[in-house]
């Protein structure tokens, strides 16, 4: 392998041009990088993104939406502990494939002294057909604008549930989300009536390239009868019935209901994910 080197972006449009076109040689493993990488570019907000390069070929890619976990993409570990030490940014925490996180996350604890903490691992599922399920009372149908408070609510309520990471438990970033998921037809409820039972959305997907589902959530007092599965279920139908070549999402490892509930419906692991917060030592 060539010498690495560093290569910076600030503008997320430069940056998905330069990146993009390796990233999709392992397009699943790569979505969550992908689609964050192109969100930046679409509502041309700020980034930091950088390039490990081996001659003229990315081995890595890196990108952070200010205030947020740094993101790897797939990659070997030595690139990743390489660019923790190469790397000029103030950074709560890490998120990628777990060998390349847990690399970065290592060598930046080293260097910075921060204790590095393990926040949640998950596992990336993948299908391209959903096998049959249980349909409780209700449907499936896209979430109205008139529902934006309860469903915000739902949101904060699932963010804390889910142990996702600090920053994306913040109601402002929260609100700001469902509010282009609902104006672009993302958002989606499983409903009986005017009763919302659980929801779940998608992020903006490539053309045919996979849509990943996110922030499936069942209130607690609708658990146990099957309006999670239906809601996934029914959302992945929809998606695939759209030309999506294939349907993903992530479910928390320490959750076997989530997992078992995602397998079931015909969903296969692809990868492990792992998220690791910094926090300053106390001594």
């Amino acid at each position: 392998m060539a010498p690495l080197r560093l290569a910076a972006f600030a503008r997320a449009v430069e940056f998905q041009q330069a990146a993009e076109s390796w990233l999709a040689r392992s397009e699943r493993e790569s979505n969550l990088v992908i689609t964050t990488m192109a969100a930046a570019a679409r509502q041309e907000g700020s980034v930091h993104g950088w390039l490990v390069m081996s001659g003229e070929e990315p081995v890595l890619v890196l990108i952070q939406i200010p205030s947020q976990y740094l993101l790897v993409s797939r990659g070997e570990p030595g690139a990743a502990a390489w660019a923790a030490d190469a790397l000029q940014a103030e950074l709560p925490g890490v998120s990628g494939p777990a060998a390349a996180a847990a690399a970065f996350a290592k060598r930046w604890s080293e260097r910075t002294g921060c204790v590095a903490g393990l926040n949640r691992e998950m596992t990336l599922f993948t299908t391209e057909r959903i096998a049959f399920f249980r349909r409780p009372r209700g449907a499936l149908r896209q979430a109205r604008a008139d529902e934006f408070d309860k469903l915000l609510r739902m949101s904060i309520e699932a963010a804390r549930d889910m142990n996702l990471p600090g920053p994306e438990q913040n109601p402002t970033s929260i609100e700001a989300g469902l509010h282009r998921a609902i104006a672009e037809g993302r958002q989606f409820v499983w409903a009986a009536g005017d009763t919302i039972r659980a929801m779940a959305s998608y992020v903006p997907a490539r053309p045919a390239g996979g849509a990943r589902i996110r922030w499936v959530y069942t209130p607690a007092e609708f658990r146990g009868h099957g309006y999670g599965t239906a809601v996934s279920g029914a959302l992945a139908e929809w998606l695939l019935g759209s030309g999506q070549a294939w349907v993903s999402l992530f479910a928390d490892n320490a959750n076997p209901i989530s997992t078992g509930m995602y397998r079931r419906l015909g969903f296969r692991p692809e990868y492990v994910h792992r998220t690791v917060r910094f926090e300053r030592s106390l001594t």
